[in-house]
């Protein structure tokens, strides 16, 4: 009966109950039920991946459940921690994978297989469309008109329109038709899956729908749609080609660009392409083909387009189509595709002239593919002539007419530097037969390549439309090559895979990051999903410096460049990271390949060498397939040729050549690609993006086959089950609410607009309502209506509804609304009388039971009083009677009395006399007792002192005892809890024994209850390890809590007659509990009891204390029935607190304390999953204080320190005490003290303090505690604790006597008001001692356990087989599978592996396609991989969790220490200095690089920093910048820095740096330029001396203002030359020197001193990346250095102390901590694009800083719009 509840509005009180029965069934309809179908992973590997099973059994309120799978076997499952789906019902399909009724991986899956088997391809995922190949052609209808008319003007999943690719091509059109903006649609799987297919449908609909909306110039219209369609087999037939998984593979990219005019009119198209695998077309493997074109036209070609030669020849004659035997393809005619390629031609307007051309030039391509090569005596290239089929190189002279071939192809001709008069020296080199038929494949290659680019670029002249096309709208249908995993992978591979990533993390982007975002931006409730962040393999891939792309340009600039060297150089730069595969796992040398984990599969790349020898087929290397250079020779010849259209292709490629200053050598077409991907997806950012997700159901190509395990795959690789759970927990469908209130609520009558007021919230809240959407199906965003999947159809339609119509619609729809709530309230009231007049009745029923309970009560009562008083009446009767009878009986005696008396009265005075002498005896005795007394009384003292040694010796016996009775325990393991001693007297607080806070009676003869053969059994229990001999607390899981107390009784079989029940027992809250569960021990076998049950009988009779327990279990035969009663386990304490990883990083966690003593842990951030942290297995806690002053509680176990740290210093004190009462527990404690007490604490009224009384218990391990009252120690319910570290006792005065009592986090200030009290627990506290945590024994408990795979090497390659695993706390071990299934239940023996948890690093999820088969990667300390497989997901999640949370160590830090802050490295000025030579050997002075950099560390207090200087000094720039043979002065040693002017040319101007470490204690400096020379002097003068130490942090000095990779370039500045005149005018040169040469560096008389000296910029140079070395005495060692473009780290900073300027830094990575080079820009810094763009670095642009002696720097982002805004960033600082 619940209404519509929204946060604006309150329920009802009239619901609250239902409400609470709602939720109750809910939670109800969540667990599963006996006969619930569900499904289970699949058994058999390889085979299904789920089966379907029943639910055949539950256990524990659903916690455990026992499944019959289709053999009818069964297995028994924790709900919890193993993979058991909820099933759908038989024969339930949706076509929304988000409408199914249970959604899990399965569901979806068979959801998938039911549709794609009644020919249903589509299949919605919220607005993500799923498209299964149907290797078929299906119903004509389901792409007919007809059909197109049913998605006209609707939505995705609308009603009535079945999921279909027309739904896509829809909400594009719409997109652009309404808002005026671009939109995308983006088709996306492996090769085979039909994203080509699906493009043309996309197409075809987009064309009719255009021809649908526009009735004006329909005759242009159609030629213009025609022609977008007939683009198809035009450019399929040159981009297309059989491969081994698609007979039609685009081995291109491409993006068409539909645009449309504001009527929704088609305008024009443009078509960008992407990465033509042209290595196809020279070389191609079985059973793959060629290209399209070059079968069609060997099949209907015109003879005289081919000439007489190839007419006469087959494809199989033909070298570029023979190498695999795939020649034609089944179902598919080359003639009749080449009709209908040049039928596209003539639609294109194509001139049959220019096709002819074409034509020619193909077939020419053909013939140089059957040119041979040999060697001759020399090693020098001819041609072979042995084939018999006639010169093909003539022939293909005669097709290409552009002279004789032979030339070129079997040598080339290289060019000298040009000499000052003109002339240059000319060499011819031959070429070998195998370089030879290099040139001839790259010829072929770039041949083809123009070719394509000018069908293109035919293709877009035509369907460009008018000038304005380019402006408008448009929808881009993306259809990009497929992931591809051959057999052998190389360059094409790489790209295709790299751009698959690329839109793979933008769908990831859209779907998940972006959708996060705005929900969180908007206040909508947002649950985090873990999917796979591809962005790390895109990095490996393209990140500079390091990226495969960069290293593979950097290869190819190389002198002695080899693809060997590529490989070993990514792996090893690559190896520590996740996404590289170590080659050994395919066998493989490092110089062999390389393997990425990619997001749908490991490929592995191979060099040239590797493929070659493996198909028999010569292969490109990647470092030629990465440079698409052609020689000039070879331009040149094809740009005269006689064929038009050849020469036209070459033409301005020829052009461009005559006008570059040199040739070029290297172009890469790497980093043209991935220039031109990143472009694609800025404009796909920039559109409204729709997905389809291709998805190929089989691999054999055939109809009507469904691969479930294939299907699987794909499915999670492409995010498809990621994006179902982002859909069903999040608001796919927005609607602003400007969109709704702004164009109705003006229209609204005054009763509508009352009743929701001026909010558009409001009144798109009273809309959704009254448009009957539920209440959780919309959420109110702060601008946007957000609704669930398929819930805003009807609001989604407003926007493009005609306001006549809507708005009586809605006045109606609210008006409806209205009288719903009218009649909602008068129902509710309705019912809530009827609840309140039925809890009237029952009340009123209840009181009348009560009254005739308590009348019965009375009654029961009365007569009981009755019948008590009659029972003492009728004892009083007794009694009287019996007091009768026995004075009768007293007279008899009386009289026999006498008679007796009379006899003994004789002996009387003989009595008398003896008595005297007894009472003489007795007053002695008096005498001797009272002096024995007064002797005790001088011996008081001594009696004190014996007694505490007496105290000691007794801990000593009962802790003896302890060990004693543990090593007997029949339960297999020691109690947890021991026997408390008695306070003896003179103790403390009492004088008689207490109920103490662990209070447990002793069991002195346990030990003798065990035989000696018993003690053998134990033994070998325990030496089996494993399974068998370790305990278990895996059944210390929560997962078994019940609702409400149960009674139940279990029989236990031991192993032998009076043997152990292989459970630990502790005494919790005064009643025997399970501590834990040996793990194989017969109650582990049996499978009932759980930790927390109580055990309150055995066979039958009651039993309270452990000692009862115990006396029963040895007395009972070997099948012993215990008594259970097992209660809910409630929440003792919660909170949200943070964990230190194993990896250093605080995580947030909700912890949980739970009443059967385990922690309870749930990650709160990805990777999300939970798990316990068993309390039992903690040794002690500690309060440490970390730097910056949070402290931190570490929780210290036998294998693991586990830190945690809260919000307030309160919530992370009572874990503590909380803690610490459970570790009380597994501790062999003795109550040494205890009694009441003072403790000081702040006063309530919030000034001063006061003492307050509590009971104080002490025990053995030195821990203090304090409780309320006595009762409330026995519960074990501190208020707090202290660890005793040190005591002092002081009397304040007479009545006030203080013991303070301090540990390192806490002090206490205690009072008594006795002074022997307070001495006496002074003593007490002395005496006990802390417990030390290493010398307790270590629980090595088992964890958790089940089945993975592990990857095995074989001969064939990496095979995954089954294991056995064993996770305990000190290690994880694994087992074969063929060793477990011998040992059944018996031991398992000694492992295949075993790993240490001291040895284990990180525990992370597995990266690449392992992602989706729920791998966990270990890494070790020494760097090792283990690589496991989990199950399931679940069983994934518990695995990990566990491994991360119990067992992986944390790296704790000393208390009081400082963490290591890593050393930044700055260089502050770099150049060429000379320096005078220290022996007369050497020539007196030489050239040399020095660099001045400083060091900055932290400080010795928080906030400081302490800076170093050092000067270092290298032979050249070059060896600079690879830090060879440094020579380095400590500056702090340095004492002074002077300045001098000297004679000699070069080194007018010195510098003089004294230094105690030299021998002549002085180095000095030269250098020609005064302001050079004083601006090291004055750096140097500053540097010199002690450290420096000052306020600030690392790195905190500078704000970044922009940072990015690029390449830098740097060039030195050039002095000019010095003339005659100059050097005759020189007054500073010696007249004895030798004749100087020119080179003498001055500045030119022309260039006049400015008036006013600009501010210099420190140009402190950069990291010269290439230099010539120089020499003692040489003149400029630096000057003739070949500078070239290296990557680096570059950033702009704002310096607080540069007066606002900006300068450019160079780092060697992006943590900024090493700095090689840094640019002060000034005040009038340049910075512009190049005048004369350098090849391959077009986008690079100049920075000229401010200042007359500045070195410049060339920076190249990568990308024109990169550049344009760096520029903008600097300019503005001049």
């Amino acid at each position: 009966f619940a209404p519509p509840y929204t946060a604006s509005r309150p329920a009802h009180p009239c619901f609250r109950l239902p409400r609470v029965l709602v939720f109750a069934a809910m939670e109800v309809t969540t667990k599963m039920r006996i006969g619930d179908p569900v499904w289970l992973r699949g058994a058999k590997k390889g085979g299904e991946p789920f089966e379907l099973g029943q639910v055949t059994n539950v256990q524990q309120n659903g916690a455990r459940v026992t499944v019959a799978d289709a053999s009818g076997a069964e297995r028994a499952f924790d709900a919890a921690n193993a993979d058991v789906f909820p099933a759908n019902p038989a024969g339930s399909t949706a076509p929304d994978h988000c409408g199914l009724i249970h959604l899990n991986e399965p569901s979806i899956l068979e959801n998938s297989r039911a549709r794609y088997a009644s020919d249903d391809i589509y299949t919605y995922t919220g607005k993500i469309l799923i498209a299964l190949n149907p290797f078929a052609n299906l119903s004509s209808s389901i792409y007919s008109e007809e059909t197109m008319a049913k998605y006209k003007d609707k939505d995705v999943g609308a009603r009535g329109a079945e999921p279909h690719v027309y739904a896509m091509g829809e909400a594009a059109y719409k997109h652009v038709k309404r808002n005026k903006t671009p939109a995308a649609i983006i088709m996306s799987g492996e090769s085979g899956a039909g994203k080509t297919e699906t493009t043309k449908h996309i197409m075809r609909y987009l064309a009719w729908r255009s021809e649908s909306v526009s009735k004006k110039a329909e005759g242009k219209l159609d030629t213009l749609a025609d022609a977008i369609l007939g683009t198809n087999p035009l450019l399929e037939a040159f981009g297309n080609a059989k491969t081994v998984r698609n007979n039609n593979s685009s081995r291109f990219g491409k993006m068409m660009r539909l645009h449309f005019e504001p009527s929704g009119a088609v305008a024009g198209a443009y078509i960008k392409t992407y990465l033509l695998e042209k290595s196809r077309a020279v070389a191609i493997t079985d059973p793959e083909r060629n290209y399209h074109i070059f079968y069609q036209l060997c099949a209907a070609g015109p003879a005289e387009d081919k000439g007489s030669l190839l007419a006469s020849l087959k494809p199989t004659d033909l070298n570029m189509l023979n190498q695999s035997k795939c020649i034609e393809l089944k179902g598919k005619s080359d003639a009749k595709d080449y009709a209908e390629t040049v039928q596209a031609m003539d639609t294109l307007g194509i001139p049959k002239k220019e096709q002819s051309e074409l034509f020619r030039v193909l077939s020419a391509l053909l013939l140089l593919g059957n040119i041979k090569f040999t060697d001759d005596a020399n090693d020098k290239a001819v041609f072979d002539e042995q084939l018999g089929k006639g010169d093909f190189c003539k022939a293909a002279e005669e097709l290409l007419a552009c002279g004789a071939l032979s030339k070129n192809l079997t040598s080339k001709v290289m060019k000298g530097k040009e000499k000052p008069d003109g002339r240059r020296s000319i060499y011819t080199i031959a070429y070998s037969a195998k370089q030879a038929g290099a040139v001839r494949d790259a010829v072929v290659k770039s041949i083809y390549t123009h070719l394509f680019d000018w069908i293109v670029e035919k293709v877009n002249t035509f369907i460009a439309g008018n000038e304005s096309t380019p402006s408008l709208p448009y929808v881009g249908l993306l259809d990009i090559f497929g992931f591809e995993n051959f057999a052998h992978n190389s360059f094409e591979q790489l790209c295709i895979n790299f751009a698959n990533e690329k839109l793979q993390q933008f769908f990831l982007t859209q779907v998940f990051k972006e959708e996060e975002v705005l929900h969180v931006k908007e206040g909508v409730p947002w649950k985090e999903v873990e999917y796979q962040d591809n962005t790390p393999c895109i990095e490996l891939m393209e990140k500079p410096p390091n990226g495969i792309f960069r290293l593979l340009d950097s290869q190819c600039k190389a002198p002695k460049a080899s693809e060997e060297a590529l490989c070993e150089q990514v792996n090893e730069t690559h190896k520590k990271g996740g996404f590289l595969a170590p080659t050994r796992l395919k066998r493989m040398r490092d110089g062999e390949g390389f393997i990425v984990r990619h997001y749908a599969g490991d490929v592995v790349y191979e060099t040239s060498t590797v493929i070659g020898k493996a198909t028999k087929v010569s292969e490109v290397s990647l470092l030629e397939k990465n440079n698409d250079t052609l020689q000039e020779d070879w331009l040149e010849q094809l740009a005269g040729s006689e064929v038009p259209l050849l020469k036209s292709l070459f033409s301005p490629g020829w052009e461009a050549a005559l006008k570059a200053k040199k040739s070029a050598s290297f172009s890469s077409v790497g980093k043209r690609f991935v220039n031109d991907l990143n472009s694609l997806l800025d404009e796909l950012k920039a559109s409204k993006a729709h997905f389809v997700r291709c998805i190929k159901p089989n691999s054999k190509q055939v109809k009507k086959e469904f691969e479930p395990a294939m299907v699987l795959d794909q499915l999670r690789c492409s995010g498809v089950v990621e994006a179902v759970r982002v859909m069903t927990e999040a608001y796919p469908t927005r609607i602003p609410y400007e969109v709704i209130h702004g164009r109705y609520a003006p229209l609204m009558g005054k009763e509508v607009l009352d009743a929701t007021g001026d909010e558009p919230a409001a009144f798109c809240e009273a809309i959704a309502i009254a448009c009957d959407v539920a209440p959780g199906d919309f959420a109110l965003g702060l601008t946007k209506l957000f609704l669930k999947v398929g819930c805003g159809v009807f609001l989604e339609d407003l926007a493009s509804m005609d306001t006549a119509v809507v708005v009586p619609l809605l006045v109606a729809k609210i008006a409806e609304s209205k009288r719903k709530k009218g009649a909602e309230k008068v129902i509710g009231n309705a019912v809530y009388g009827w609840f309140l007049r039925k809890r009237y009745k029952e009340k009123r029923a209840a009181a009348a039971l009560a009254q005739h309970r308590m009348r019965t009560l009375k009654a029961r009562r009365e007569y009981q009083k009755w019948s008590k008083e009659r029972q003492e009446r009728l004892k009083r009767e007794a009694a009287e009677r019996t007091k009768k009878e026995a004075e009768e009986k007293a007279m008899r005696e009386a009289e026999a009395e006498a008679r007796r008396k009379a006899e003994a009265e004789a002996s009387a005075n003989k009595k008398k006399a003896d008595e005297k002498a007894v009472a003489a005896a007795v007053a002695k005795a008096k005498a001797e007792a009272e002096a024995r007394v007064a002797a005790e009384m001088a011996e008081a003292e001594a009696r004190v002192a014996a007694e505490m040694a007496e105290n000691e010796a007794r801990n000593a016996a009962k802790q003896k005892l302890d060990r004693k009775r543990s090593d007997s325990n029949v339960f297999g393991s020691q109690p947890m809890v021991e026997a408390t001693l008695a306070s003896p007297r003179g103790r403390a607080g009492s004088t008689t024994r207490r109920p103490s806070f662990f209070d447990a009676a002793s069991n002195a003869n346990l030990t003798e209850a065990l035989t000696e053969a018993q003690k053998e059994k134990e033994a070998e229990k325990v030496a089996g390890g494993g399974i068998d001999g370790t305990m278990s607390l895996e059944k210390a899981s929560s997962n078994h809590a019940v609702k409400k107390e149960e009674y139940f009784d279990v029989l236990i079989i031991r192993d032998v007659g009076k043997g152990t029940l292989g459970i630990a027992v502790d005494l919790w809250d005064g009643e025997v509990t399970v501590g834990a569960i040996t793990t194989g021990g017969p109650a582990d076998r049996e499978g009932t009891l759980v930790q927390g049950d109580v055990i309150k009988g055995v066979d039958g009779c009651p039993c309270n204390t452990i000692e009862e327990v115990t006396g029963m279990v040895q007395k009972a035969p070997k099948d012993i029935r215990l008594s259970i009663c097992r209660r809910p386990v409630s929440v003792v304490l919660e909170s949200m607190i943070r964990m230190r990883m194993p990896s250093g990083e605080w995580e947030p966690f909700a912890f949980r304390l739970l009443s059967n003593r385990n922690i309870e842990f749930e990650k709160l951030s990805p990777p999300v999953y939970a798990g316990e942290i068993h309390a039992r297995l903690a040794q002690s806690l500690k309060l440490v204080e970390e730097r910056g002053g949070d402290k931190v509680l570490e929780i210290v176990t036998g294998h693991k320190h586990f830190q945690i740290k809260c919000e307030t210093m309160l919530e992370l004190e009572t874990w503590q005490l909380r803690l610490q009462e459970v570790i009380m527990l597994q501790e062999k404690v003795a109550n040494v003290a205890h009694g009441w007490l003072l403790k000081e604490e702040p006063a309530q009224s919030g000034s001063g303090t006061q003492f307050k009384h509590y009971w104080f218990v002490l025990f053995s391990n030195g821990i203090l505690m304090y409780f309320a009252d006595m009762q409330r120690a026995v519960l074990g319910q501190a208020l707090g604790f202290i660890p005793v570290e040190n005591c002092v006792e002081e009397t304040r005065n007479a009545s006030m006597h203080t013991i303070s009592i301090k540990c390192s986090f806490k002090t206490w200030l205690l009072a008594t008001k006795s002074k022997e009290s307070m001495l006496q627990w002074a003593a007490s506290l002395k005496v006990a001692a802390p417990s030390d945590a290493s010398a307790k024994p270590a629980i090595d408990a088992v964890l958790a356990q089940g089945w993975c795979d592990l990857p095995r090497d074989t001969p064939e390659g990496e095979v995954w087989a089954r294991h056995w695993f064993v996770l305990k706390s000190s290690a994880l071990q694994i087992y074969p599978e063929e060793q477990k299934k011998a040992a059944a239940k018996g031991p398992l023996g000694e492992p295949s592996a075993s790993l240490q948890s001291t040895a284990m690093k990180t525990a992370t999820r597995a990266q690449g396609a392992d992602f989706y088969k729920w791998g966990i990667v270990v890494e070790t300390t020494d760097g090792t991989l283990l690589r496991m497989r989990a199950t399931g997901q679940s069983e994934m999640r518990h695995l990990l969790s566990t491994l991360n949370v119990n067992c992986i160590p944390t790296e704790v830090a000393a208390p009081g220490t400082r963490e290591a802050v890593a050393t930044l490295t700055e260089q502050l000025k770099a150049g060429y200095l000379y320096k005078r030579a220290e022996t007369r050997k050497a020539k007196p002075w030489g050239q040399r690089w020095f660099v001045l950099e400083v060091m900055t560390d932290a400080g010795p207090e928080e906030g400081t920093v302490v800076r170093t200087g050092q000067l270092t000094y290298f032979n050249n720039s070059k060896d600079a910048a690879i830090k060879k043979s440094p020579t380095v002065i400590h500056l702090k040693d340095a004492t002074k820095v002077q300045t001098a002017l000297g004679k000699t040319h070069k080194t007018e101007h010195r510098v003089l740096l004294s230094t105690p470490d030299r021998e002549s204690g002085l180095m000095e400096l030269g250098h020609g330029d005064k302001e050079v020379a004083d601006d090291w002097a004055k750096l140097l003068l500053f540097w010199i001396g002690p450290p420096k130490v000052a306020q600030g942090s690392i790195g905190g000095e500078a704000k970044v203002v922009r940072s990015a990779w690029m390449e830098v370039k740097w060039e030195a500045h050039r002095a000019a030359e010095l003339t005659d005149d100059d050097l005759a005018r020189s007054e500073t040169i010696s007249k004895s020197s030798p004749s100087f040469a020119r080179s003498f560096f001055r500045k030119k008389k022309e260039e006049a001193e400015p008036a006013t000296k600009p501010s210099r910029a420190s140009v402190e140079a950069s990291p010269p990346p290439l230099g010539a070395d120089g020499t003692e005495g040489a003149e400029d060692a630096g000057a003739d250095e070949e500078q070239t473009f290296a990557w680096a780290y570059v950033a702009l900073l704002s310096e607080p102390g540069s007066g606002g300027g900006l300068t450019l830094r160079q780092y060697t990575d992006e943590a900024m901590t090493t700095e090689v080079g840094r640019l002060q820009l000034g005040y009038r810094v340049q910075a512009a694009v190049l005048d004369d763009p350098i090849e391959d670095y077009e986008t690079a642009f100049r920075v000229v800083p401010d200042g007359k002696a500045s070195d410049t720097w060339l920076l190249c982002p990568g990308s024109d719009a990169a550049s344009a805004d760096w520029i903008a960033t600097i300019m503005p600082s001049a």
